[in-house]
């Protein structure tokens, strides 16, 4: 396995720890819980740093690979702002890095074959999604931001099984 695959593996595992319920024992019982406190922007520091091999590896036109690092490194300043404390609320502009996330899963998708393509597509529409709806509504639903998590997920499984 390469180290671009591993690496992106590795990010699919970080994502999903800090986006998805992780299975825990409590008390006896088995349920879900969330990752939370200071191991949110380490896991989404971790998950943009390993991204970055895969974004310089999955064939794509130059303009949309600069997308697909400004997405992860924009991302990055905000989980470094989090990270340091800040009080400003930077849900607004992570969605508009998402803008830029599109063009890179929307354009290395379909330059990469149908099935990148398709994942791509998904995944783009899930962040206008929630562009759109927290332009009307403020909020996207939560379950809008499952349904993100889960397709994020994928196509970073996808992009690994497609450098492989």
């Amino acid at each position: 396995m390469s180290v671009t695959v591993a690496t992106t593996l590795a990010a699919a595992v970080a994502f999903a720890a800090f986006h998805m319920p992780l299975p825990a024992r409590r008390a006896g019982r088995w349920g879900f819980v969330r990752v939370s406190g200071m191991a949110v922007p380490l896991l989404g520091i971790a998950y943009h740093v390993l991204m970055l091999p895969a974004v310089a590896a999955l064939p794509a036109p130059a303009w949309a690979v600069a997308a697909g690092f400004a997405w992860m490194f924009l991302d990055l300043a905000l989980e470094g702002a989090g990270l340091a404390g800040t009080t400003i609320d930077v849900r607004s502009l992570r969605e508009g890095v998402h803008l830029v996330a599109c063009v890179w899963v929307l354009a290395a998708g379909w330059h990469s074959g149908p099935v990148l393509g398709v994942a791509g597509t998904l995944l783009a529409a899930a962040f206008l999604a929630r562009l759109g709806l927290r332009a009307l509504r403020g909020e996207p639903p939560a379950w809008l931001l499952s349904v993100n998590a889960a397709l994020n997920v994928v196509w970073i499984v996808v992009v690994a099984v497609a450098l492989a």
